[in-house]
């Protein structure tokens, strides 16, 4: 009988530590295939990413390459034309103030006055006078 309830406490211990041993096997398993899943996810969106990249760059080669671009950069960058265009040249004009003077003008004014402001005011007055 002592030795029955020997063999029963061996093999209930046995299965403990296989039950145990077992459960620490799949946790690892659960979490390396939890990892796993979390770079295949980060991955498949890094390839969304890259298909619209490559998406655009197919886009901008399409359009870089095709005659319309190539006809306006000779026009803006070689200044070229096609015979039967004319060309003109429209010249900026000189914004406006509120008051209908020219900025330039204004500018001139503004400057001219700085250099005033800095003498001294006794100075103002003596040349008034003399």
């Amino acid at each position: 009988m002592a030795k029955q309830r020997w063999w029963k406490k061996i093999v209930i211990s046995m299965v403990v530590l296989l039950g145990g041993w077992a459960l620490y096997l799949s946790s690892k398993q659960i979490e390396r295939n939890h990892r796993i899943q979390e770079e295949v996810s980060s991955l498949e969106t890094e390839a969304i990413k890259i298909r619209r990249e490559n998406e655009t760059l197919s886009e901008k080669i399409q359009y870089f390459s095709s005659d319309d671009f190539r006809e306006q950069e000779a026009k803006k960058k070689l200044g070229l034309k096609k015979s039967e265009e004319t060309v003109v040249i429209i010249k900026p004009q000189p914004e406006q103030n509120k008051e209908g003077e020219n900025s330039s003008v204004m500018k001139q004014q503004t400057s001219t006055d700085i250099g005033k402001e800095n003498v001294p005011n006794y100075e103002k007055w003596w040349k008034i006078f003399f």
